[in-house]
């Protein structure tokens, strides 16, 4: 795990800095590119010519970079679990709520970009270094505000043990967020703003 500044004693006591730069660092390393040829606008599967494969060991490098859980399923996928999958997708395109829901979802993609009459690949297209670095904010504001169980002190990495954090007072394990769980929750309050009913659980 790439190590957080010796300067905080409480690591998410503070913003951590240079996230976005960091973020692009774990990209350009995992796409074997050079970093100045990577910026935050860079769309992964266009501009990056990333795959699959190269998605999860991105995914993998940010979260040992800064010791958060990122999730595994895609926006529409979830969205169809919770507002129906009629809701979101109709003939394999993307309905105008689903749209909409997604460009709530997603700010930092120019509206320019999305566009009617979308499939599902589409949207998977327009994933930049910038949507990455903002589910790293997400998680880590998520992990800011994590406290013990037994003492209520704050979290801190773990030094002894990867992916884990630990209490800075007691030294009581303290289990990091859920990426997925974070996405379900942004997802639930962008539809309450669209007054969209909840008909499913995910998984």
């Amino acid at each position: 795990m790439t190590a957080l500044p010796g300067s905080f004693s409480t690591p998410f006591d503070h913003a951590v800095p240079n996230v976005e730069q960091r973020v692009l660092l774990v990209v350009a390393r995992s796409l074997d590119r050079d970093p100045a040829t990577v910026n935050l606008n860079s769309r992964l599967f266009v501009d990056l010519d990333a795959e699959s494969l190269d998605m999860l060991d991105i995914a993998y490098s940010l979260e040992r970079t800064f010791c958060i859980r990122m999730p595994r399923v895609n926006l529409l996928q979830r969205a169809s679990d919770l507002f129906s999958e009629q809701a979101i997708l109709k003939d394999g395109v993307v309905t105008e709520t689903g749209t909409e829901l997604m460009r709530r979802s997603m700010p930092e993609i120019p509206g320019s970009w999305i566009k009617p009459g979308m499939r599902v690949y589409d949207f998977r297209l327009l994933i930049t270094v910038e949507s990455l670095a903002r589910v790293v904010h997400r998680c880590l504001e998520a992990v800011s505000r994590l406290r013990c169980s037994q003492c209520g002190g704050a979290a801190v990495p773990n030094p002894e043990s990867a992916m884990a954090m630990i209490c800075v007072d007691c030294g009581h394990a303290i289990e990091l967020p859920s990426g997925e769980h974070l996405l379900i929750d942004d997802l639930r309050r962008v539809g309450e703003e669209m007054r969209l009913p909840i008909v499913g659980e995910p998984a």
